[in-house]
């Protein structure tokens, strides 16, 4: 049984992510459109991001390094409204509680994205 990192690389395959060498949006109305930022050879932000009261807000908006050797993907910030949690919060350090629940956040959103057919290039 695969793990949530090997879960969420999966998905974000099937999504078409890691076929995004600088920027995409994947339009699926009438679902807000995702848009997928390469950050780095190995980081890559979604979000989307609804128009509020005539402003942009990011909700989500994560970030998530690609491990393409391992297969594996993990989330690194997340940001929503006023929130924001980071995973690594100095160098060396790792807030495992934020990581566990950010790891859940992603690999529930990427399933329900998937679902609604957010789907790069069908």
């Amino acid at each position: 049984m695969p793990d949530i990192y090997q879960s969420i690389y999966k998905k974000l395959e099937k999504i078409g992510v890691l076929d995004v060498r600088q920027y995409a949006v994947i339009e699926m109305p009438p679902f807000v459109p995702l848009c997928i930022d390469r950050l780095s050879d190995d980081v890559y932000a979604l979000s989307q991001n609804p128009e509020v009261d005539g402003v942009m807000i990011a909700d989500p908006d994560i970030e998530i390094r690609v491990d393409r050797v391992r297969k594996t993907a993990e989330p690194l910030t997340f940001q929503a409204g006023e929130t924001k949690r980071e995973v690594y919060t100095a160098p060396g350090k790792v807030d495992l509680k934020a990581r566990n629940e950010l790891s859940r956040f992603l690999d529930s959103w990427l399933s329900d994205l998937i679902e609604k057919g957010f789907i790069r290039d069908q």
